[in-house]
């Protein structure tokens, strides 16, 4: 306490001195109009940065979009009603492994999402050096993104596209839900029961982005059809990124009770 009584007192005899000399003040006027000045092209720079990662971001995820246009004929539907039928009939693994491949992510995702941006850099860094992440690089990459704010003739004022998409394929989405609370990477907290709710209850208001479903058809797959749930991309590096989409893919690491 007599520290901090010291510094205290010598910072107010510093404030008082200042007050009562007049022609300091003037000059701390102008080195804070100076400072200001010279940080507005960090500032900018800083600005573009984000803009520009967000704009990739954007670029990358769309060469994977599967569209809604068209409501139930869209390209989006389509995927969620093949992936629903072999969780409901595993059955038609073969038919769906054939049409959409043995395993892949299916990634709900929307412009100018920061969150959707720093995934990105994991998912690139993932795709670009498969082989060296993953045991068995037999099953190749694939993803297929559906933006939640994608605008389309079935958009309305009241209605979106997407709270259109959700309510067709409810079933879906609860059935994801379900898998959801019996994976490892939920019982060992990355994700929270109230964000597998809103998946659950199809709630496009509080539905995040972005909400990455792992889909696997293999013959390993602890569960045919959604495997694994993740809301974004964690890690302080995107090797560390592109990592924990490997051990997503591989049911590894926080995605497995053996860690």
């Amino acid at each position: 306490m007599v520290v901090l009584s010291a510094i205290g007192a010598f910072f107010g005899k510093i404030w008082r001195w200042i007050k009562e000399t007049a022609w300091v003040q003037p000059l701390l006027i102008v080195g804070i109009i100076f400072g200001v000045i010279f940080s507005i092209p960090s500032i900018v720079k800083g600005v573009e940065a984000l803009s520009n990662n967000i704009n990739s971001s954007e670029a990358y995820y769309h060469k994977f979009e599967r569209s809604l246009v068209n409501g139930t004929e869209s390209e989006a539907d389509k995927i969620t009603r093949l992936v629903n039928s072999v969780m409901d009939d595993n059955s038609k693994k073969e038919e769906v492994r054939n049409e959409l491949g043995q395993k892949f992510f299916l990634a709900y995702v929307s412009d100018e999402c920061t969150s959707c941006a720093e995934s990105r850099e994991g998912f690139e860094t993932f795709e670009n050096n498969f082989a060296n992440f993953v045991s068995d690089a037999s099953v190749e990459f694939k993803m297929y993104t559906i933006f939640t704010d994608e605008v389309t003739d079935d958009t309305t004022t009241n209605e979106t596209a997407f709270v259109k998409y959700m309510d067709r394929n409810a079933s879906f989405f609860e059935q994801a839900a379900g898998v959801g609370y019996s994976t490892d990477y939920f019982i060992n907290g990355k994700i929270s029961e109230t964000d597998l709710g809103y998946i659950e209850q199809c709630d496009p208001v509080n539905f995040l982005t972005p909400t990455i479903f792992l889909v696997d058809l293999t013959d390993k797959s602890p569960n045919l059809g959604v495997s694994e749930i993740m809301f974004g991309v964690t890690g302080d590096t995107n090797v560390a990124k592109a990592q924990l989409l490997a051990d997503c893919w591989q049911h590894k690491g926080d995605f497995s009770s053996e860690r």
